[in-house]
């Protein structure tokens, strides 16, 4: 009898740990990406190259002309050199992760995974106190997006997965858009978006997101 009552115990001991540990697992806030200075500076280079190159200033060793005048050497006037920006740009998901909490605060509430042409994303954010349903609770959801460009294959862009809270959702409540290619058709065409056009490949690796473009 006192044997039963043991394992009685120790089954409701289990049951209640469970429960505990799965409110506090749903509860759970997602924890931020801070990046370094040194890390942010160097994100932050990758970023302003794709954006407008290195500027116009001088490169080592450049020279410098006069011009002679009736009146003697006019003021020497430096070479100016063009550097284009570069057509690569590498982001690692650490620093994706640490420039949207640094820039847009989303750190707080989402973050991404770099898996071979896929992008999984996590969400958490508090449902509002005066919902009415799970008011004060953490909502939580993830999804898995899969995407390629130009990487000698077809093109194609497309919602894999919608988790909410350990339900994974059915393509009927998601529009009908689940599992099908969003941009296969429409990238093919005449119609294409000139923002499309621009990109010569866009590949999601293990760790890393890299975005090529066109001369």
């Amino acid at each position: 009898m006192l044997y039963g009552c043991g394992g009685v115990l120790a089954l409701l001991l289990i049951i209640v740990g469970t429960v505990a540990f799965t409110i506090w697992w749903i509860q759970r806030p997602i924890k931020p990406v801070v990046l370094s200075t040194r890390e942010k500076a160097a994100a932050d280079a990758k970023v302003q190259r794709i954006q407008g190159g290195t500027g116009g200033n001088p490169a080592p060793g450049g020279r410098s002309s006069a011009t002679q005048t009736g009146g003697g050497l006019e003021p020497e006037v430096p070479q100016r050199f063009y550097v284009p920006g570069s057509k690569v740009l590498k982001l690692s998901e650490r620093e994706i992760n640490g420039l949207l909490n640094a820039n847009t605060d989303l750190g707080k509430s989402v973050r991404l995974e770099f898996d071979q042409d896929a992008v999984n994303a996590y969400v958490a954010v508090r449902i509002p106190d005066d919902f009415p349903i799970g008011g004060g609770k953490m909502f939580r959801a993830r999804g898995r997006f899969r995407v390629s460009l130009g990487n000698g294959g077809k093109p194609f862009a497309i919602l894999d997965d919608v988790t909410v809270f350990g339900l994974s959702l059915p393509k009927a409540w998601l529009g009908g858009i689940k599992g099908e290619n969003l941009i296969g058709d429409a990238i093919t065409g005449n119609n294409q978006s000139p923002v499309l056009k621009g990109i010569k490949s866009l590949r999601v690796e293990p760790g890393a997101l890299v975005l090529e473009l066109e001369d």
